[in-house]
């Protein structure tokens, strides 16, 4: 362009004609004009993908840095995705809960504790680990002011949630661009998804009237005569996607654990229950503290359909957790509300291959 453009110039002088100079200015100007147009264009033709730019689970528009190296995880679950990526050497911050996952390696669990959204964030520890990520859920606790006080520091921030397995699938696809693991990240995403079509294409065709009613819930509240009954929550949903009937889903869909007292229970009557714990022994103790109420007048504990389930990341056998283990959780909630439907389903199996492919750091 600036070669055609020093040829006209040329003519211009070389030419006497007054109408050959204003025909070749006048091209002249067109072409400057091109060259100025052309220039404006780059830096939008340069990042037309948005390479650098996601839509993370509260639906933010976040740009993230060219290079990440070091990254603030303020949940075990989403410390746990970022492990399973390969980046546990990114982590240089990590929230109070994510100390006490046995599927961290030590040297993640160690690393400096900056809180918690319930208790408070410490944005003064966050600032001096000058992370280029932190990475956290929303929508509870001190979370609004904790993403607000960091932004306005400059830092980035990825917020993330998981309502439904899909959502679980969608935090692993954007925690693998943050930390620039797209590609392993693609791979898990594709086996999870595998496993879960595998689910869904069962559970599609269970009839209505076949599905039991189903409570899932966690005992932790029972001190005050209450009860955490998972609805519309990623818990609460398996019940769900594994083709059984979620009673608190059911009349709570706007809530994702509301507490209901044994009135609401008895009321419901559910089929199947199964609750949820971190640990055998609590889960033992809370189930206990229930034999001298009404919870043994419903028709599960009396047909012996009560279920324990472990959550969380506190235990080895836990798998029912915001991470790639969900979908071990997810075929074991199957199994106990579809039995012979589900008994060709090795949910064992799945969790052996996980750890060996996604899980080899806890044995570094």
């Amino acid at each position: 362009m600036q070669q055609t453009l020093f040829a006209l110039l040329m003519l211009m002088r070389n030419n006497e004609g007054i109408a050959t100079i204003k025909a070749v200015a006048i091209l002249a100007i067109i072409m400057i004009a091109a060259i100025g147009a052309s220039f404006t264009l780059k830096p939008t033709l340069a990042s037309p993908s948005g390479q650098n730019t996601l839509v993370d689970l509260a639906g933010r528009t976040v740009k993230i840095p060219q290079s990440v190296n070091r990254i603030v995880v303020l949940q075990s679950y989403w410390a746990e995705v970022s492990c399973t990526l390969g980046a546990a050497d990114k982590i240089v911050g990590i929230g109070k809960d994510v100390a006490t996952s046995v599927f961290l390696p030590q040297y993640v669990t160690n690393k400096t504790n900056v809180g918690s959204l319930f208790s408070g964030i410490n944005i003064e520890t966050i600032v001096a680990l000058n992370p280029d990520v932190v990475i956290t859920d929303f929508g509870y606790g001190k979370a609004a002011e904790t993403i607000q006080a960091l932004e306005s520091l400059n830092i980035t921030v990825v917020a993330l949630t998981a309502s439904n397995f899909k959502d679980h699938l969608s935090a692993i696809t954007i925690i693998g661009k943050v930390l620039k693991a797209d590609l392993k990240a693609e791979a898990l995403v594709n086996y999870l998804e595998n496993q879960y079509s595998a689910l869904i294409s069962v559970s599609s065709k269970i009839p209505e009237s076949s599905k039991p009613r189903v409570l899932i819930c966690n005992l932790d509240v029972w001190g005050q005569g209450l009860i955490y009954a998972y609805s519309n929550s990623s818990y609460g949903r398996a019940v769900v996607d594994a083709g059984g009937i979620n009673v608190a889903y059911s009349e709570f869909p706007d809530q994702s654990s509301p507490k209901v007292n044994l009135e609401k229970i008895l009321a419901w009557n559910p089929d199947i229950i199964i609750v949820t714990g971190r640990e055998n022994s609590s889960l033992s103790n809370q189930l206990n503290l229930m034999e001298g109420t009404a919870w043994t007048q419903l028709k599960a504990y009396q047909e012996g359909k009560v279920y324990t389930l472990l959550n969380g990341a506190k235990d080895r056998a836990s798998y029912y957790d915001w991470t790639p283990r969900m979908i071990v959780g997810l075929y074991q909630v199957a199994k106990i509300i579809h039995p012979d439907l589900y008994s060709g389903i090795n949910a064992t199996a799945l969790a052996t291959f996980l750890m060996q492919n996604y899980y080899g750091y806890l044995n570094s």
